[in-house]
């Protein structure tokens, strides 16, 4: 904590990317740990799981644009703000990912049938793939702007078609630490409440805050100030 007393190096925070996502997570790093700890909390009866994410989601989002937040503010309303919001989204996510599941399960439970095997398993990992894509993208963005949730919802699907490769990166980040968690067990259970969400959300809402400023937020701007 030392560090804050002493003089800076004089050189302003990077602007933009990862080098300010970084930098952000290393100066707020106890931050980050604290709201982890509070989505974990929050998130105890499970029906309020969404609306915690959209929180954590959003003081993510805050220390990323803006380098400071009031950390319990922000989060706590953020979490009154959406939880009858996204309660049934929350609910239409969990449904999609237990389908998925459902279909991969027959795949699992019938190996001797060839094709209809692999047909349950590629439907189901399509199905779980889409649902965790598309969800990040709408929970992200109902942290931050004001807009029905079928107007979230129809953005995030555009916008997880827009950039593949930041797609693929999200999926990619998510998968890692799933399997990490289960690598680690029971050590992760730990680290699930300290830090392992932020380790998921915390880049993820960088990268898809990132795609809503370039592609929603500056081009509304732009129109707005086109008609005035």
């Amino acid at each position: 904590m030392r560090r804050f007393e002493k003089e800076g190096r004089g050189e302003p925070s990077p602007a933009s990317g990862l080098k300010r996502a970084g930098y952000m997570a290393l100066t707020h790093f106890w931050k980050l740990i604290t709201a982890n700890i509070l989505f974990v909390l929050f998130s105890l009866p499970i029906i309020t799981m969404p609306a915690a994410l959209t929180a954590l989601d959003r003081v993510c989002v805050i220390i990323f644009r803006d380098g400071n937040i009031f950390l319990w503010h922000e989060f706590w309303k953020e979490f009154r703000r959406s939880f009858v919001r996204v309660l049934a989204p929350g609910i239409l996510f969990g449904l999609g990912l237990f389908a998925g599941y459902f279909f991969m399960s027959l795949g699992n439970g019938n190996p001797e049938r060839g094709m209809i095997t692999i047909l349950f398993w590629t439907i189901g990992m399509m199905m779980t793939l889409t649902v965790l894509l598309v969800g990040e993208y709408f929970f992200v963005m109902v942290s931050v702007l004001e807009v029905s949730n079928f107007d979230a919802l129809r953005n995030a699907v555009l916008l997880s078609l827009a950039r593949p490769v930041r797609s693929a990166a999200i999926l990619l980040i998510l998968f890692l630490l799933l399997f990490g968690a289960l690598a680690l067990l029971p050590l992760s259970l730990i680290l699930i409440v300290f830090i392992w969400a932020v380790l998921a959300q915390y880049p993820i809402s960088c990268l898809a805050y990132d795609m809503i400023e370039k592609m929603i937020l500056i081009p509304y701007q732009n129109r707005k100030e086109e008609s005035l």
